[in-house]
């Protein structure tokens, strides 16, 4: 049944740069016996198992068997009803309004992290960039660590269904006062130390915390930030904004500072809050599998209209669907230490933090990733036995550009994966981890998702080949088709390999429940499903998927689309050929079209590596790679030097951000941009005359 159509990829033209290693049977290897075996099928390969889970007569069948098998919960998931309301039904629910998926299960996440751990082993390492050596967190620690908080947050008040908020960094404090909070059946959000007090009112005032637990200080890349001021700031507001909701703002001594506790609304120290601990048992109330248990926000770069979106997950919507990631996806093993850099404000923390849930170990680093040295994450890794480590396209190009060569230099032997997400990761990359720099079993992983769904939409499979350039496959259990972006009606293009937008077309365990403040509901229809209506949702990504390998290509944001003369192209493909040229450190290719301009043009903009200038040989030598690398439709119009590439604190590029500012559109940009001053540099180039053509007089403008 599902072989039957399913047609042979030839891949001869193109060469795999890792292969899957046939002597380890993997985690989705023993998945797919479990389903063989319980549903008398025959499935061999992943794309079998894949069809398998998005398939319409199967796809719940997919969700429930992998909560069983990943035990998610105390009881079998299958013994406690289906796992939509409308199981019997004919056709397939809509995603908008969102379904609700197994109604009548019960669970609580940080029940299933903190179980059957022994109490010797280590659960978390943890190390900060302000601070010597590393710290080592047994399970039974962090065990009385969480009971201790949990009965102080009882005896404050904090019940089932309250939010609990932090503005903290990636340390043990924050994964503690999460267990707690969710031990509890609270709801959790937090932000990083670096955001603003604006931004924080922005996210905070939306949600109405009850705690709001607070670092007094930060260090990164050397820099130490004393949050005292802040923290009154950002409180006071939120006490005019939400009233006497806000209960206590819990300030933690992370280092060390003198906090004027009588400028902070409700404030106390951790200290006092923990005293209020009264020796309560550590429990775990159980919840609704839908029951809301992260807050989470959009990037918010750039805003015409309001502030970041404020997206509510359910508890066992996250907790299955990065369950399913981890372990199916990236196979993550009990054995493993994982690695994850990301700060609080990203939505790999909280993938960081369920990931507890599969057994393995976690490395915690705060701080910056180069700081003291460009190689302190790589000294961790090697320092602990990484085995699963998650980074970014930027950091992996910072270590190229740094000539730094990871296999000659550490003991990676542990290392089986590297994840890599918040923009596409070009093909030089790919030649270059392998021919140059990591073990050539690591399985490099590329992934695609977002904070709407916490997890990955596209991703890595240890069952197939991975080619330069390519994402290897759909993810599990998500029904991911490529649509015409310029089609009025849904219509898939995914078959003739041309790009398009990617959708989802079935319901899937981790969509939000809904979008807090004003407005949530018509906000979250208006992001997903105005387009082609409730039971398609339009992730915004302009992708294409490859005939010969079944790879999947990111070409950037649907509305960064650049679409000159009617020819749609992404800027990920201009990426991928600057990023081979040497003397250009960074890049950012965007459209403009004004008003006086009767079609888009194609302006990229550089930023030159040391003792580099953009001259005219090099503006020639850039539009003939782009010209014979993609095609004459590519060549920007024009190429402008720059001395900076605004990008967001999670280091994706803020193309929106420039766009918005060289159509001359007033754009309001808050803290999740991580270098707001260069979106000035852009300003000037409003100015640009219709006319201009590629003249490299017009370089510097």
């Amino acid at each position: 049944m599902i072989r039957e159509n399913y047609q042979t990829i030839s891949v001869h033209q193109k060469t795999a740069v890792w292969k899957p290693d046939q002597s380890h049977q993997t985690n989705v290897q023993k998945f797919i016996h479990h389903v063989n075996r319980k549903h008398g099928l025959e499935l061999q390969t992943y794309h079998d198992l894949h069809r398998w889970s998005v398939d319409t007569t199967t796809f719940q069948d997919f969700w429930t068997d992998a909560c069983a098998w990943l035990q998610l919960g105390r009881q079998d998931l299958t013994e406690v009803g289906p796992m939509l309301v409308d199981k019997v039904a004919t056709s397939v629910p809509p995603l908008f309004p969102p379904p609700r998926f197994f109604p009548s299960a019960f669970l609580n996440i940080a029940e299933i992290i903190l179980r059957n751990r022994k109490d010797a082993d280590t659960a978390i390492y943890f190390a900060r960039e302000s601070v010597d050596g590393l710290e080592r967190i047994t399970w039974g620690n962090l065990r009385k660590q969480v009971r201790q908080l949990r009965s102080a947050m009882i005896r404050s008040g904090v019940r089932r269904g309250d939010v609990v908020a932090a503005v903290m960094g990636n340390s043990v404090n924050t994964i503690i006062s999460a267990l707690a909070t969710l031990s509890i059946g609270g709801v959790w959000t937090s932000a990083s130390c670096g955001l603003g007090p604006t931004s924080i009112v922005d996210r905070y005032s939306q949600v109405s915390p009850k705690i709001v637990f607070a670092d007094d200080g930060y260090v990164y890349a050397g820099k130490f930030a004393n949050l005292s001021h802040r923290i009154s700031q950002w409180s006071g507001e939120l006490r005019k904004k939400n009233g006497d909701g806000l209960v206590n703002v819990v300030v933690v001594p992370y280092c060390g500072t003198d906090i004027d506790l009588s400028s902070i609304p409700s404030g106390c120290t951790l200290a006092d809050f923990l005293a209020r601990d009264q020796g309560d048992e550590l429990g775990f109330e159980m919840v609704p599998f839908s029951q809301p248990a992260f807050i989470l926000y959009s990037s918010g770069t750039a805003s015409l209209v309001g502030g970041p979106k404020c997206i509510i997950h359910s508890m066992g919507g996250v907790a299955l669907k990065v369950k399913v990631d981890m372990t199916l996806q990236h196979d993550v093993r009990s054995s493993d230490v994982v690695f994850h850099y990301t700060t609080t404000s990203w939505v790999m923390w909280v993938l960081n933090f369920v990931n507890l849930s599969c057994g393995a170990g976690m490395l915690l680093y705060d701080g910056s990733p180069f700081h003291p040295r460009p190689t302190i994450l790589l000294e961790l890794a090697e320092q602990v036995g990484v085995g699963v480590f998650g980074t970014s396209p930027r950091y992996l190009s910072t270590l190229k550009s740094l000539d730094i060569v990871p296999r000659k230099s550490f003991d990676l032997s542990k290392l089986r994966v590297i994840t890599s997400t918040g923009s596409a990761l070009p093909a030089s990359m790919y030649h270059w981890f392998y021919s140059t720099a990591f073990p050539p079993s690591v399985h490099l992983v590329s992934m695609s998702g977002g904070t709407d769904i916490a997890g990955c939409f596209v991703g890595g499979t240890p069952l197939l080949p991975v080619y330069p350039g390519e994402i290897q496959c759909k993810a599990l259990g998500m029904s991911v088709d490529v649509y015409d972006s310029a089609a009025a009606r849904p219509t898939s293009v995914e078959d003739s390999g041309s790009p398009g937008g990617l959708v989802c077309t079935k319901p899937f365990p981790s969509q939000p429940l809904g979008f807090g403040g004003e407005g949530g509901r018509e906000k979250y229809e208006s992001s997903y499903f105005s387009r082609f209506g409730p039971r398609v949702w339009c992730q915004g990504d302009f992708v294409k998927i490859l005939q010969d390998t079944g790879g999947i290509m990111m070409l950037g944001r649907s509305n960064g689309v650049l679409n000159p003369s009617g020819v749609r192209f992404g800027s990920a493909e201009i990426y991928a050929i600057t990023e081979t040229l040497p003397e250009i450190s960074d890049s950012i290719c965007v459209g403009q079209r004004r008003d006086i301009d009767e079609d888009e043009r194609v302006l990229l903009f550089v930023k030159m590596s040391p003792g580099q200038s953009l001259t005219t040989e090099l503006e020639s030598k850039i539009a003939s790679a782009i010209r014979e690398g993609c095609s004459p439709r590519h060549v920007p119009r024009a190429i402008f030097e720059v001395s900076d590439i605004p990008y967001t604190l999670n280091g994706k590029k803020c193309e929106i951000n420039v766009k918005h500012v060289i159509n001359g559109r007033e754009v309001t940009v808050n803290g999740a941009v991580a270098n707001p001053e260069a979106l000035r540099i852009y300003e000037k180039y409003q100015e640009l005359p219709a006319e201009t053509a590629r003249d490299p007089n017009r370089a510097k403008l």
